[in-house]
Order: C-alpha cells, then structure tokens, then sequence
C-alpha cells in the first residue's frame, strides 16, 4: 500500500510541475527527517500539495469496487502555526469518483473548513450517485420479506457551525440536506406491470445541530470527546416528498492509556426516523465493520463500538475492535437479547505526521460473514 501511495504522489507531480522535480525535493516531500520513514506531510504542505486517495470499496452492500479521490489541503501556513495550539481542523476540498460491481457508482465534490481560528465550521457536498441496494424486509413490503432496489439521483449536504464562546469547544448550528432520488423497486412479483416499480422520492430536511468536540485532531484522534445532537424534520416544504421527524446522537471518546502507544476509542451511537411516512431507504440502520449497509434496519438504532490502537514498532500500529447494534421499531422494543455483533482487527502506518493521519486495512466479521476495509483516518469519520 505504501509504493502505491508513493507512486500516485510521483505521477501527479510529474505531471503537474512545468519543470524536473529535484532528487533533493522529492526526499524532503515524502520522508520525515527526524526518522527517515515515508511521511507525505511535506507533500501536502507544499504549494501542489493534495493527497490522492485510491479508493478500494469492500462495503458487502455494494460488492467489490474502486476510484480515485484528491484532497486539496488549503491555508496550510496558518494550520501549521496552530498545530501547536490546539490542533485546528484543516480546511479541505476533494473530488472523488468510484465504481463497484454490482454497477453502483458515484461522483462527488466537497469541502469541509475551520475558519475565524475556529469560531464557524462548514461542511458541504454535491454529488451525484446511482446504488444497487438490497432492502432486508422493512419498510414498504413488510418486515418478512426482502427486495433489491436502485437509487439515483442529485445529492447536496450543507452544514455551517459556530462557536458561540471563543473557550468553549460548543458548536451550534444548522445543517440541510436535499436528495432528488429516482428510485427503482426489484419487487419480484409475477404480474405483468408490477415486476419493477418506478418512482420519483425526494427527500430535504434540515436539523439544528449541537456539538461538543475536545479532540485533538480530526483525523486519527488520541485524546478528547466529540458528541454531536440533531433534531429536525424532513418536509415538503423542504423539497421532500414525505413529512417525517429524524433525531440523533454520535459520540466518539479517545482515551490515551499509555502515551503515544495505547489508545483507546469509545463510540455510541443513537438513530431515530419516525412519523407517517419514512421512507424505507431512509430508516436508519446498523454501521458497523462486517455489517453490510442497511441490513439492519429500523426507526431506531443503537449501536457502541470499542477500538484500541497500539504502537507496535515505529510508525506501525495494531488495531482490535468489536461493537453490538440493536434495532428497534420503537424505542420501548429495544432488547438487549437481539443484539448484533460484529470485531476484527487491522493495522495502521502513520503516513502524514503533521496531520496525524494513519492509514491501514481492517478485517471484520459480522453476525453473517467477513469483509475488509481500506481506511484512512479515524473509521469513525461523522
């Protein structure tokens, strides 16, 4: 994985710069002088600096795919004179485009900020995406029986924050989010007219937000707590089809056990969609490495999950996790004997030391089968 990082940097400069790249250069771009090791931090603190992101998709709901990212590191000048002082978050922008086998696919363009020394954070996105999916039997044919389904369309995601007191790391704030979904039901049914179901299912709903974050960084944290509150409502009157009411909560904790070498992460998770009309692709679900995407699915979700990392030799860490989710139609039906777990393991190598970016593969089994995952950063990315 390290040559092919390496390889991707060394194209797009060749290509970019109007002149040959010095040897001398290039060593100060891609290895750290304080140990020799490969480090792309110099890389993307340079004027051309942006990290390409080869993009291995392993998700089970989607099957085996790929596509390239770039992120575009902005203001690095001013982000390196706070890394010191707090860890600001960077400002970035990517564009990414990927493929899977089972033909879905997706392009995107986003941007997220810190900005006025971190009094407003914004996050936003466009994109445009087709997914082949499968439904496990909730929703729109009942809880006992399964269909696969596909969903195109336009999406655009905007979230602006602000920091009301300059000491306090309390974030509030506003987010929206539109999907102009032409949706396509695999509904299995013998009848001349009913084997596939088209329809048009917008959805636009927008939440307060309420968020406390003390981490050190954005990327792969080792200390601090993010929680994150969001109360809205998905309406017409919002570019919707349907009326419906969403809550939730996100709470990721980082706990160095043994300085620079143990640390240990904590999340927990609380999803909840209801009202007359949710559409089904919109229930939340349990998000876990091993479990295939929207293969538990309900109005509420819970979900805790545990990681530790440990510094095994140099820049070379080990990881282990494990997490349960529980789904149910109503809070009051939530029961601890029905819960799905799911652990693995991995490994990390500290790629981008001045951003505290580690990268590695995790492997996973969940309650049905195993999978892996190519992650960069922290696995708990919102």
């Amino acid at each position: 994985m390290k040559k092919i990082l390496i390889f991707f940097i060394l194209t797009v400069l060749m290509s970019l710069s109007p002149q040959m790249i010095h040897a001398q250069k290039m060593k100060e771009w891609l290895k750290d002088s304080t140990d020799n090791a490969v480090d792309i931090s110099g890389f993307l603190n340079s004027n051309v600096g942006f990290m390409p992101v080869p993009i291995v998709i392993t998700e089970p709901a989607v099957g085996f795919g790929g596509g390239m990212g770039a992120v575009f590191f902005h203001n690095k000048k001013n982000f390196a004179k706070s890394r010191t002082k707090g860890q600001l978050p960077p400002v970035m922008t990517m564009v990414a485009g990927a493929y899977t086998s089972n033909g879905s696919w997706l392009g995107m363009l986003g941007h997220q900020g810190s900005y006025f020394k971190d009094r407003f954070r914004y996050t936003g996105a466009l994109g445009y995406m087709s997914f082949n999916l499968t439904s496990y039997g909730t929703g729109i044919f009942g809880r006992e029986r399964s269909f696969n389904f596909n969903m195109k369309g336009f999406l655009t995601f905007h979230e602006m924050a602000i920091r009301p007191v300059r000491k306090l790391p309390l974030f509030v704030g506003l987010n929206y989010l539109y999907f102009n979904n032409q949706l396509s039901l695999k509904t299995g049914i013998n009848i001349p007219g009913w084997e596939e179901i088209k329809a048009s299912s917008n959805i636009g709903g927008m939440n307060v937000l309420f968020m406390w974050d003390t981490r050190d960084n954005m990327f792969t944290p080792n200390s601090g707590v993010m929680t994150a509150w969001e109360f809205g409502l998905f309406d017409k009157a919002l570019g919707g089809d349907n009326n419906y009411w969403n809550f939730s909560n996100r709470t990721y904790g980082y706990v160095p056990f043994v300085e620079n070498k143990l640390i240990g992460g904590f999340r927990a998770n609380l999803l909840a969609k209801w009202g007359d009309n949710v559409p089904f692709y919109e229930l939340p679900f349990i998000t876990m490495r091993g479990i295939p995407a929207m293969r538990y699915q309900d109005h509420y979700v819970g979900v805790g999950e545990t990681e530790f990392r440990w510094a095994v030799y140099r820049r070379w860490s080990l990881i282990g996790f494990a997490g349960v989710g529980y789904t149910a139609p109503e809070i009051k039906h939530f029961n601890n004997s029905e819960g799905r777990v799911a652990g693995g393991g991995g490994f990390r190598y500290f790629i981008a030391k001045d951003y505290n970016i580690h990268g590695g593969i995790d492997v996973a089994k969940g309650p049905e089968q195993w999978a892996w995952y190519l992650t960069i950063g922290s696995n708990w990315f919102r």
